[in-house]
């Protein structure tokens, strides 16, 4: 690989390692297990939810393939599609899963081998998970989880 061209890829891996690190914060700030209450909605959320969370973690590792972060980030929005969040917090799982829906929408409107157009994507991608919305419904759920989910 020519030095050139290392460096045409260097932004957009740094784009997505940096998209990566928000999705990747966001699931250790909303930790999800099995839960500790009775009500199977929220046994059924917390479950869920989990899941959800481990798609998003494991697209970080997919930060070099273009192609397989898209259908990793597609995945895990139809796992977040799946959950049904308890009344108390459903706004907020509704601004968490929206954000992830976005970027999907944005990947699957490029070409990935677009290197200028993915880190494009990824960039707008990282500025809305650093939305004032966004963290208030991290902490949300993030408080919501540690009082009902261990």
């Amino acid at each position: 690989m020519t030095s050139r061209r290392a460096a045409a890829l260097r932004p957009s891996r740094r784009a997505a390692r940096g998209a990566l690190a928000g999705a990747a914060l966001l699931a250790l700030v909303v930790p999800l297990a099995a839960c500790s209450g009775d009500d199977d909605k929220v046994q059924a959320f917390c479950s869920a939810g989990e899941d959800a969370m481990t798609e998003i973690t494991a697209a970080g590792s997919l930060s070099d393939d273009p192609q397989a972060f898209a259908d990793a980030i597609s995945d895990a929005r139809d796992q977040f599609d799946e959950v049904e969040a308890p009344d108390d917090i459903a706004d907020s799982w509704g601004v968490f899963t929206s954000t992830f829906a976005e970027l999907d929408d944005a990947l699957a409107d490029i070409d990935p081998t677009d290197q200028e157009a993915f880190t494009a994507a990824l960039q707008e991608f990282a500025e809305q998970a650093d939305s004032e919305d966004l963290a208030t419904a991290s902490d949300d759920l993030s408080a919501f989880t540690t009082e009902n989910c261990e």
